[in-house]
């Protein structure tokens, strides 16, 4: 499930699955981009905050959805592809608090986000080649535009996990924080925003990501359809399955 919480002038999402490692299903998906839409909108709000429970960001798509999905001769949308664009379409600042492992769209997602404070030990990881799929979310856009080609091939290629000092050195995160802290911090950052005029930072934002936007709209769709054509191949088949019997 997703909690919502709201405070004056802020809206804080919480990933909240702590038995499945905060792993994202359709349902969880849905709630987060409406949710992301709606905090956009209304004018009280200043910035959303995302996060997860317990001692992981989330463990990424649940992978009963990936399996259910490449099985479906009609599959629907993506939602966690739609959840994404409104992430990359949302004007108000986004802040993420991570803890523990972020998971491939765990990770990707917060390409879209404009500030990620982590716990020491968080854990940043996107094996999309090892389940025999492929990039997600326009991170072959926002990864090397972000973090540098270097880093996103060890992210997306080599399916390397990036952890602690050598994510804040790559700027895969804006600051380092004790573990089980960073919720408490991300909200903090959020807070020192409500003070500040709304449109200012809307109009901010809007310019900052303005040069790459449709750019990042274009990967996006490039992913999005060699992504269910990976999901249905051979290789994802087999991989999917040796999993299910573990």
């Amino acid at each position: 499930m997703i909690e919502i919480n709201r405070e004056n002038g802020l809206v804080h999402l919480n990933i909240n699955r702590p038995e499945k490692k905060n792993a994202l299903t359709r349902d969880m998906y849905e709630t987060l981009g409406r949710e992301v839409n709606a905090a956009a909108d209304d004018q009280s709000v200043h910035a959303i905050v995302i996060t997860g429970e317990g001692k992981d960001f989330t463990a990424g798509n649940d992978l009963d959805d990936f399996r259910a999905r490449a099985d479906d001769p009609n599959p629907r949308p993506s939602a966690g592809l739609a959840f994404i664009e409104c992430l990359m379409n949302c004007d108000t600042p986004v802040i993420a608090g991570v803890e523990g492992r972020a998971i491939g769209i765990g990770t990707t997602m917060l390409m879209h986000c404009d500030a990620i404070i982590a716990g020491e030990s968080a854990t940043f990881k996107t094996p999309f080649v090892d389940l025999g799929l492929c990039p997600e979310a326009a991170s072959t856009v926002m990864m090397p535009l972000q973090l540098g080609y270097r880093v996103a091939t060890r992210l997306l290629i080599l399916g390397e996990a990036i952890a602690g000092a050598d994510a804040l050195e790559a700027g895969l995160v804006n600051r380092l924080v004790a573990d089980g802290s960073a919720t408490e911090q991300a909200l903090n950052e959020a807070r020192a925003l409500t003070s500040k005029p709304r449109e200012a930072l809307r109009v901010s934002k809007q310019l900052l990501k303005a040069p790459w936007r449709e750019q990042a709209m274009a990967a996006l769709n490039r992913e999005r359809d060699q992504f269910g054509e990976r999901l249905k191949s051979d290789e994802c088949q087999a991989v999917l399955a040796g999993m299910k019997k573990r």
